[in-house]
């Protein structure tokens, strides 16, 4: 009880104080074997997460790389963090945050950030539209029954650094944010003294404020799949 405290609190603190790069617009694809992913926080075999796109962030500067997809309803992101190579209890984790819908300069309903910290399992769901300025207008809501996030050390099978580093892993429900080709879309993950980010301009010593999502990147489906996936499933 006390560490997922601990966690929820940090979460608080944070949000007060293809092949792409950075900051371009990262783009999604569809992938057909998710579904293989095991969800504990490393890169579990070497083809684990064949067929997403790869971002590669800040090459030669603290690597981090994302991979991200698509399948079945669902977003699938790996976030290997590849120099981050000791281990800070909660204050090694990351934050993934969608825009919804029209972006807006205060975090509305329609914005949503998932986070897990390292070496746990239990993944917490931030959600926009609070009153309160000191929450930079988020609010602590009850995880999606489908929603799965880990956080752990990624080493022997990873496809980029065999030493062992933190890696963080999720599975997102796309119903709770909404079925579109675009969002909003930020990053940010800390290695418990720096906080590295996308859009980079964020990035900094730890800890750091999530921004306005009028600030964030972007995230595309350039083929519409994932549109077109809630019109098949409407369809039947």
């Amino acid at each position: 009880m006390k560490g997922i405290l601990g966690i929820i609190t940090l979460c608080m603190i944070i949000l007060l104080s293809g092949e792409a790069y950075a900051d371009e617009p990262i783009k999604i694809t569809l992938a057909n074997k998710l579904h293989e992913t095991q969800f504990d926080g490393k890169w579990t075999f070497n083809a684990e997460w064949k067929g997403t796109s790869e971002v590669k962030m800040y090459d030669g500067d603290g690597g981090l790389v994302l991979r991200i997809a698509h399948m079945d309803g669902f977003f699938y992101i790996l976030i290997d963090y590849l120099t981050d190579t000791t281990y800070h209890h909660i204050a090694d984790m990351a934050i993934v945050c969608f825009d919804g819908f029209d972006t807006s300069t205060m975090a509305d309903e329609s914005d949503w950030c998932y986070t897990v910290s390292r070496e746990s399992g239990n993944g917490h769901t931030l959600r926009g539209g609070s009153p309160l300025y000191q929450t930079s207008h988020f609010n602590l809501v009850k995880n999606h029954p489908d929603f799965v996030a880990h956080g752990g050390t990624s080493g022997k099978n990873d496809r980029y650094v065999l030493t062992p580093h933190a890696a963080y892993e999720f599975r997102i429900p796309i119903e709770q944010i909404g079925f579109q080709d675009e969002y909003g879309f930020f990053i940010q993950v800390s290695d418990g003294n720096d906080v590295k980010t996308y859009p980079k301009e964020f990035s900094g010593k730890f800890p750091q404020k999530i921004p306005s999502p009028a600030k964030w990147g972007k995230l595309i489906s350039p083929d519409h799949s994932i549109s077109d996936w809630l019109k098949s499933i409407s369809s039947k």
